[in-house]
């Protein structure tokens, strides 16, 4: 069986780009020496995903409307990693995850958090993505305010017990984002191993 190697890009040119997307498209050759062209990637910011807890254990989520599949969804949240995330005033680069991650919690939700969990990291479609998501668990939350939404974005917020919406997923009554399922997952295990490792 023959090693995996990445292939080989022999040119490369953006076809299409605006504030949202970019797409790139290469010409491949495989390690086999098939060529592969054009192959389009679909460069995307990164992007993150909070999953705040109120103190009383329920999660924040929000329902907004989807225009890839038309409808309403019910989901985390969510958004992309900004050029500024990050920098801070002396022009020193933080972390532009966390920093996105505080900023889009503050600013659909009009909470803060004291303390940002990191959760994992994943690549949505590393197939034909060439971004990473991050997702958080956003603890100790205040209100700060009132949502600031972007033009065109209306979120309705609404608390959920996590191990209900789990069993909704499972059951097929709730349909999420792919991502968004693996974090709540992945702020499942957290918050168990952190009650029993308080009971110890």
């Amino acid at each position: 069986m023959n090693e995996l190697k990445p292939w080989s890009v022999t040119a490369s040119r953006i076809t299409y780009e605006d504030r949202w997307i970019r797409v790139r498209s290469d010409d491949c050759v495989t390690a086999d020496g098939n060529v592969i062209a054009p192959f389009h990637v679909l460069d995307y910011p990164d992007w993150i995903n909070v999953i705040p807890v109120m103190p009383d254990g329920r999660v924040l989520l929000t329902r907004e409307y989807r225009h890839g599949r038309g409808e309403i969804v019910l989901g985390l949240v969510a958004g992309g990693v900004e050029p500024d995330d990050g920098k801070t005033g002396h022009g020193e680069t933080g972390d532009a995850a966390l920093a996105a991650a505080q900023r889009e919690l503050r600013e659909e939700t009009g909470y803060e958090a004291s303390t940002f969990v990191k959760l994992l990291t994943s690549y949505p479609n590393a197939a034909s993505h060439s971004n990473a998501v991050t997702s958080w668990l956003a603890l100790g939350l205040s209100r700060a305010g009132e949502p600031r939404f972007d033009p065109g974005e209306k979120v309705e917020l609404l608390f959920a017990d996590l191990a209900a919406i789990l069993s909704d997923l499972q059951s097929g009554a709730v349909i999420m984002q792919s991502m968004h399922v693996a974090a709540l997952y992945a702020a499942e295990s957290w918050l168990r191993r952190e009650a029993s490792e308080g009971l110890k």
